[in-house]
């Protein structure tokens, strides 16, 4: 079945009155919510992202840096083109952290798991 088969699109938010009566009468507990508009999909990920953790683990709805756009660049290639396309569209950035990065000391620098000599290996046959 298909989107368009039990949702007719709408210019704004149309509600049940959207859906054709087969899908009112077939799909359960169907939710919109009018809040989370698909124009700018930050507060829509948010809430996907909330949805993991729901109920014991609640989060801010917002991150640090708000409904900002976020980049990171790992190689100076990735930064030039990053520098590039801020001044192509004119728009200021603020540097968060800076260049390079470390590994935190909980990071495991040696790997858990052992090396497999073959011995584990299952036999064919």
């Amino acid at each position: 079945m298909r989107a368009h088969e039990f949702v007719n699109e709408a210019a704004d938010y149309a509600g049940a009155k959207g859906m054709s009566q087969q899908a009112l009468t077939t799909i359960p507990n169907a939710f919109v919510y009018p809040e989370l508009d698909n124009s700018s999909g930050y507060k829509a990920y948010r809430f996907g992202v909330a949805l993991a953790g729901m109920p014991e683990e609640k989060m801010d709805q917002n991150g640090p840096t708000g409904l900002k756009m976020v980049t990171i660049s790992y190689t100076p290639a990735e930064e030039e083109i990053l520098a590039k396309t801020a001044a192509h569209f004119n728009t200021p950035r603020v540097r968060l952290t800076p260049d390079g990065s470390d590994e935190p000391s909980y990071v495991n620098q040696k790997s858990p798991v052992p090396q497999n000599s073959g011995k584990m290996r299952k036999k064919n046959g």
